[in-house]
């Protein structure tokens, strides 16, 4: 009898622990990956700098090999503002949210998602996966959004521009629209100028039509075996005003 019940007990002992191990197998826990933001940003402007030789951006990327991702590189993150008070809201909303090690993994969806910040673009460079492919080694990136004599919009990398361009790289809005997406508000057409109902543009609050704000921030960027997309936390880069007058 106890030959029998002993039985009994490991036939079902060994049954639970098959499903234990089938149950562990199916449900395993998803791999999450990390990689490293850009860390060092050289020139921050500010957008009540009045000395046009300060307008620009210029900071480091952070290109590093993982295990299990395709580094793709860095992407860089911008909108338009007619307020400069809700500009500097928003972007202090997304900082505090990436230098809080609670929320800072979430940081790069905010930007994206919540506060529909979109990627800068260069010109007649539309099919890059990202706006700075990946080199292997960090590099410095210099990025001046519009002319400002004798200062002249471009995006450089490594001191070179980028994509093997033997012209100088302009960086562009991302809208779906054709004609000058360029920065240049002041010498385009005024049917061309940021207005209510772009993309990429925040028009509440309290402005003109004339003057606009911009902030930005950086992001890296990989992709895991899936294809999914992996961001970085992000970096503030800091803001410029850009007159259309």
């Amino acid at each position: 009898m106890n030959k029998t019940y002993n039985k009994k007990e490991n036939i079902f002992l060994s049954f639970l622990l098959v499903c234990l191990i089938l149950f562990n197998t199916s449900c395993g826990l998803d791999t999450y990956y990390v990689i490293d933001p850009p860390t060092l940003v050289i020139n921050e402007p500010i957008y009540s700098s009045i000395d046009p030789s300060s307008w620009y951006f210029e900071f480091y990327t952070t290109e590093n090999d993982y295990e299990g991702v395709k580094f793709l590189g860095t992407e860089v993150y911008y909108k338009i503002y007619r307020s400069s008070s809700r500009m500097e809201s928003e972007y202090k909303t997304i900082v505090a949210t990436a230098n809080n090690i609670e929320t800072s993994s979430s940081a790069a969806d905010k930007l994206i998602n919540n506060y529909k910040y979109k990627p800068l673009g260069a010109y007649g460079n539309y099919s890059q996966s990202v706006l700075i492919p990946s080199a292997g080694m960090n590099r410095l990136v210099h990025i001046r959004l519009s002319d400002y004599p004798p200062y002249q919009a471009q995006i450089l990398v490594g001191g070179a521009n980028i994509y093997n361009s033997s012209s100088i790289v302009i960086p562009v809005r991302n809208i779906s629209r054709t004609g000058d997406n360029s920065f240049n508000f002041k010498n385009m057409d005024s049917s061309l100028r940021p207005k209510k109902g772009d993309e990429d543009v925040d028009y509440s609050g309290s402005g003109s039509d004339s003057i606009w704000y911009v902030a930005m921030f950086a992001v890296e960027v990989g992709q895991d075996s899936t294809y999914s997309t992996i961001n970085s936390n992000v970096l503030f880069l800091g803001s410029v005003t850009i007159s259309a007058e």
